[in-house]
């Protein structure tokens, strides 16, 4: 049986208060008095949550929320365990477990031990992302973690070392877990599906177990790290860890920078305050170091700063008009990463930095460099976007011939990368690429359809003419030349082709058919809407020539398997194709019927339940006039409007 403590735990201690007080009225306190520590309490689970009060269980705001609970059916000794469970990858509510436990009250003293430690096991092997303490919802001060911690189904005890025990002297975060689905191809797609499982933890408490020895702790993950920047910018120190030996080998731990003492070889260039945190104030070169526990750290930090710094143009597109990606002007969407790092080829490496809040990308050694939103973050729809923007600026004269290359990448209708539908627009820019000032680059991709999946920005050399080696990036996102207002609207049944913007709608023709948005010329009878979708099958195209159209939402046929489509032909008595496609095309269905009149709007219906596979979901329609094999197209012009199913 488990139980979730989550807001139910009314274990209610007694507080004793002593009040000492002389009887004399001319004494004054004590020179002797000595501040109350706070307890020195080691255990934090054994049976039950030990001195954790009433509330303290938190989950992140994003995790599986009832993953924590008291399992009375497992555990190492005793009677009882922790127990966390960690759900589905596509669990509606959160696809990960996470959060703290946190002393509700007062904290511990804990700088008499030097480790917490735990027993654990899994329902299956896996491996928790992380697992430590220190993390307390308020200034998480002094975290400590340890990374891909391995579980089987036998329990183990594990140590995570604490960095510098003498700073503990008041600590309410006991322990923080992070943990994913475990990720498992079992599929013929070889995708990645992640599942759940549950792990338990017992004997959770903090020792002084003396066996911890050789300590090695690191900044800047062990190198000596060199960055340019400018007066008035910040950077972090990053990659602090420390590392022990156990008897079991060494354990390594992430370390918050408190537990760290950093200092500036030069503070009239670079200052470092106690979160490692760099403020750039002069010219010159200065270099950051730590010791930890009075050990040095292995690794630094150089800062070159070049001095004053002219930031980009600040952008004046009403926001209306733009999808941001990188910028300090605009509210930008999620992007998975602004270098990729493709391995072999690549020597792009990345230098970022902020000077007065504002962010700078900086790339070095560049050959060609790569920015995704797409694996972790929804890829982007920009079909009304017309055009690109970067600004970029060379530090250092480039070559006399130099060259950019800027490629865009539309993961199609399937959102996915090599999806067989992915379409690329390159552009080539050699002009005006000079040292020493921002330059602004737009790209037209006008020419790049649908645009409904952008997905992926290479930025490349150009024609094999040698790029810059090194540059600085602001500023990169979409927009509408024209602007008004970028958002796409919905294309989707009823489709009548009436939404403000024609850009809306993404379709082709093809084969010989050219199709357009019109005017509709003939606004009587049955139709007088405005807008029309108008089809030329022109002077010998193929019989099969026609016109696929794009929605944005899968057809809903839960009532109704049949579509009807008003039309408009010069010719009476020919059949007229509907079919039906999957996203970005294929799994075909279709259903023909003949006009019965000419030279006026008709409405046709189209019976899909014989033909459509439940397990489908349709998203093109493709119309097809004249659908007679070995018919060449004579010029003739169709028209079709109000796509609906029926009632």
């Amino acid at each position: 049986m488990k139980f979730n403590y989550k807001n139910s735990i009314k274990n209610i201690g007694l507080l004793t208060v002593a009040v000492l007080c002389s009887l004399s009225c001319e004494r004054d306190i004590s020179d002797d008095a000595v501040v109350a520590e706070f307890p020195s309490t080691a255990d934090i689970f054994t049976d039950n949550p030990v001195s954790m009060g009433s509330d303290f269980y938190f989950p992140y705001a994003d995790a599986f929320p009832e993953a924590w609970s008291v399992d009375e059916e497992e555990s190492y000794q005793g009677s009882a365990s922790m127990r966390i469970d960690v759900p589905n990858a596509d669990n509606p509510v959160s696809g990960y477990a996470g959060g703290i436990l946190r002393i509700d009250g007062a904290g511990r003293n804990l700088t008499g031990y030097d480790a917490l430690t735990f027993w654990a096991k899994a329902s299956e092997g896996v491996k928790i992302d992380e697992l430590g303490f220190g993390e307390d919802f308020d200034q998480n001060k002094f975290m400590a973690s340890i990374t891909n911690v391995s579980l089987t189904t036998a329990w183990k005890k594990f140590i995570i070392p604490i960095p510098n025990a003498s700073v503990l002297k008041q600590e309410r975060g006991m322990l923080r877990f992070v943990a994913t689905p475990k990720q498992v191809v079992d599929n013929p797609d070889g995708v990645l599906n992640g599942y759940g499982y549950a792990f338990w933890i017992d004997e959770l408490r903090f020792e002084k177990l003396g066996t911890l020895a050789q300590p090695r702790p690191k900044i800047q993950n062990g190198e000596d790290a060199v960055a340019q920047t400018f007066i008035g910018g910040n950077l972090t120190v990053s990659g602090l860890t420390q590392t022990l030996n156990s008897p079991s080998g060494d354990v390594t731990v992430t370390a918050s920078p408190a537990y760290f003492e950093f200092e500036s070889s030069n503070t009239n260039v670079a200052t470092v305050n106690e979160n490692g945190e760099v403020n750039i104030v002069g010219s010159g070169t200065a270099v950051i170091t730590a010791s930890l526990n009075g050990i040095d750290a292995e690794g630094s930090l150089t800062v070159e700063s070049l001095g004053s710094y002219t930031p980009a143009p600040i952008p004046t597109r009403d926001p209306e008009s733009v999808i941001s990606i990188f910028s300090e002007a605009y509210e930008n969407r999620p992007v998975d990463f602004y270098n990729g790092f493709y391995q072999p080829f690549q020597t792009t490496t990345s230098s970022d930095f902020i000077v007065n809040g504002d962010r700078v990308l900086y790339y070095l050694n560049f050959n060609f460099v790569g920015i995704e939103f797409n694996q972790n973050v929804p890829t982007i729809n920009g079909k009304l976007a017309t055009d690109l923007h970067f600004d970029i600026f060379i530090p250092n004269e480039p070559s006399s011939n130099t060259a950019l290359r800027i490629d865009l990448v539309d993961f199609g209708a399937d959102a996915s990368f090599a999806g067989g539908d992915d379409t690329t627009l390159s552009e080539g820019f050699t002009e005006g690429l000079v040292a020493g000032e921002w330059i602004s680059i737009d790209m037209d991709i006008t020419g790049l359809n649908p645009k409904t999946n952008l997905g992926q920005i290479i930025l490349a050399d150009f024609n094999g003419i040698t790029p810059p080696e090194e540059f600085y990036v602001d500023n990169i996102y979409f927009y509408r030349e024209d602007g008004e207002n970028i958002t796409p609207e919905t294309v989707a049944l009823p489709l009548d082709f009436e939404l403000s913007n024609p850009a809306n709608y993404s379709f082709t023709g093809f084969e010989g058919a050219v199709t357009t948005i019109e005017d509709n010329p003939f606004p009587n009878g049955i139709n007088t809407s405005p807008t029309v979708m108008q089809s030329v099958k022109t002077n010998g195209a193929q019989f099969f020539a026609g016109t696929s159209i794009d929605l944005d939402q899968a057809i809903d046929f839960t009532s109704s398997q049949t579509l009807k489509m008003k039309v408009y032909s010069p010719k009476a008595n020919i059949p007229v194709r509907l079919a039906l496609e999957t996203a970005g095309g294929g799994n075909q269905v279709f259903v023909d019927v003949n006009t019965t009149t000419s030279n006026e709007w008709e409405e046709l219906e189209f019976d899909f339940s014989n033909v459509l596979n439940a397990s489908l979901d349709y998203q093109r329609i493709v119309a097809f006039f004249e659908f007679i094999e070995g018919t060449p197209g004579d010029g003739s012009t169709y028209y079709l409007d109000d796509i609906q199913t029926t009632n």
